[in-house]
């Protein structure tokens, strides 16, 4: 084999181990799971890094409005439905009662307040975010996106956008994200406050909620920590 690929193959036999073991933790009760990888989390902040593996930790604590099933399908997350209003206007209905992990509760505000945040110059997913348009408060619950241009695949876009707190970002002066090219440490690079099954607390723990059954379609007790 390359030794190129070899770090990469050994990624994928990891991750597929590591995904077994999830499985049967669910199955055999609450069970505690010992995950390594030759990566690292870069930032706990989900604007700031691009990056597979600080995407796919982050997205077990961050959700956003459109997910996917095992199929890949598109699928309502903190949205629950959507309407393409005309060409350049889509309208969606959000998840009404979802808390952050902090107990806030989720609205359009924190919408509006999440896609501006992601299109900020120190963002990595800023192409993502701005391609969502401008976004605007119909009532507590629904938001319009008024597209610059028509987007075939705005839904696509919707859904590697994730949802964070307008207030818990004020109140700890990261209303911007992390510049992760200048080396800034923000409030946001190693604490966390999404509305997914995953909360990060400590640090480098997290614990996953048995809550997110709701929308998973299964049951979840893993704790997973870090050192």
């Amino acid at each position: 084999m390359n030794s190129r690929a070899r770090p990469f193959a050994a990624s994928i036999t990891l991750a597929a181990c590591a995904a077994a073991l999830a499985l049967h933790a669910a199955d055999a009760g609450a069970q505690v799971l010992r995950w390594s990888s030759q990566g690292d989390l870069q930032t706990l902040d989900p604007y700031s890094q691009n990056e597979l593996l600080t995407n796919s930790i982050n997205g077990q604590v961050y959700e956003t409005l459109i997910g996917r099933d095992r199929q890949l399908n598109l699928v309502p997350a903190l949205a629950t439905e959507w309407q393409q209003v005309s060409p350049k206007l889509w309208r969606m209905k959000l998840r009404p009662d979802v808390k952050f992990h902090d107990g806030r509760a989720f609205s359009a505000e924190d919408v509006v307040f999440s896609v501006e945040r992601a299109r900020d110059p120190a963002s990595g997913i800023r192409v993502y975010a701005s391609a969502l348009g401008e976004v605007r408060i119909v009532d507590p619950l629904t938001v319009e996106f008024a597209l610059p241009q028509f987007n075939p695949i705005f839904l696509e876009h919707a859904a590697l956008v994730q949802m964070m707190s307008k207030s818990w970002c004020e109140q700890h002066d990261a209303v911007k994200p992390q510049d992760f090219k200048t080396k800034e440490i923000r409030h946001t690079t190693l604490n966390a406050n999404g509305t997914g099954p995953s909360s990060w607390f400590r640090g480098y723990r997290t614990t996953r909620r048995s809550s997110s059954a709701i929308r998973t379609g299964g049951a979840s007790s893993m704790a997973m920590c870090r050192r």
